[in-house]
């Protein structure tokens, strides 16, 4: 059985280190507890939220008044070049685990934090590799029947940064499955080192930050065209990295209180160890508003408010 806390800090279960208490705490590493967690929620009327990895998360400094479940699932299964892992695991966890059976595929998103459940939700990618291109499977837990479910990638309706699990909040990500490429386990660590380097060089490493802020937007073929010019690589689908147009809207280094827009680019905001989530939300108040007075672009947030 679950154990139930009670005003538990959220703020060291997230990678900004930002946040308040939550009323009801449970980690949950199998379906049962999750059910368990959903039951407790029922019962006692309180909204309830998942929280695995903790990364693209801002939660309220006012905390959550209700039951934060804390995915803790991270059991990994093969079957030849098929992977399953709950939906609690760091995706490096897996990328990692993959590389070491000679399986590779995912070596581009070395590095990205948090969980495979986040992963899936939000179709993380990095170097042009997404989630949805090695996701085979989703097995999914509707709230709504109590019944699991499993979905193929085309159910998941993936988009940029988006899937179903961020339009429809009743499904919850239990486990996923990935299809991996065979390969040479020292070419795949290789490729992985390489990544690595590159993420290195375009972000500070080991600093408290939820991440990428924004989601890069669609603009106009002036801006694209510009952007182009400026960094010699053409936009994909439209959209220009929003760290560049903070950039140029004087958003770099910007800080508010214990907040700062990032040290290469501005799309990432560190946190000095006495930011809070105010602060946070008043500096990306100022990066939206300079961004749309100097080039008409609305930026929309890529991190997910908990507690607001």
């Amino acid at each position: 059985m679950i154990v139930v806390k009670e005003n538990v800090s959220l703020k060291e279960y997230t990678t900004f280190n930002i946040g308040g208490d939550a009323r009801y705490f449970m980690t949950i590493q199998s379906l049962e507890d999750l059910r368990d967690a959903l039951h407790f929620a029922k019962k006692h009327a309180i909204p309830y939220v998942i929280l695995a990895g903790g990364s693209n998360v801002l939660i309220a400094d006012e905390g959550f008044d209700g039951l934060v479940i804390h995915m803790k699932n991270d059991i990994i299964t093969m079957d030849g070049s098929d992977i399953t892992i709950g939906a609690g695991a760091e995706l490096m966890d897996l990328i990692l685990f993959a590389a070491r059976k000679g399986l590779g595929g995912m070596e581009n998103m070395t590095g990205i934090p948090g969980s495979i459940g986040g992963a899936v939700r939000g179709n993380a990618a990095a170097f042009g590799t997404e989630t949805k291109d090695l996701l085979r499977s989703v097995e999914v837990l509707d709230t709504k029947t109590d019944e699991i479910m499993t979905f193929d990638v085309k159910k998941c309706h993936f988009s940029y940064r988006s899937s179903v699990f961020k339009s429809e909040r009743t499904y919850i990500v239990v486990n996923a499955t990935f299809s991996f490429v065979p390969g040479k386990e020292r070419e795949i660590e290789q490729k992985m080192y390489d990544i690595l380097s590159k993420r290195n060089a375009k972000h500070i490493q080991n600093i408290q930050s939820a991440g990428s802020f924004f989601i890069n937007p669609k603009v106009n073929k002036e801006l694209q065209e510009n952007f182009h010019k400026e960094k010699g690589v053409k936009s994909r689908n439209g959209r220009v990295p929003a760290g560049w147009l903070l950039d140029l809207a004087g958003v770099y280094k910007k800080k508010v209180g214990g907040i700062q827009a990032g040290e290469t680019h501005a799309n990432y905001f560190i946190n000095d160890g006495t930011g809070t989530a105010e602060q946070a939300m008043q500096l990306a108040a100022v990066a939206k508003t300079r961004v749309r007075n100097e080039f008409g672009v609305q930026l929309q947030e890529e991190v997910t408010f908990i507690g607001f």
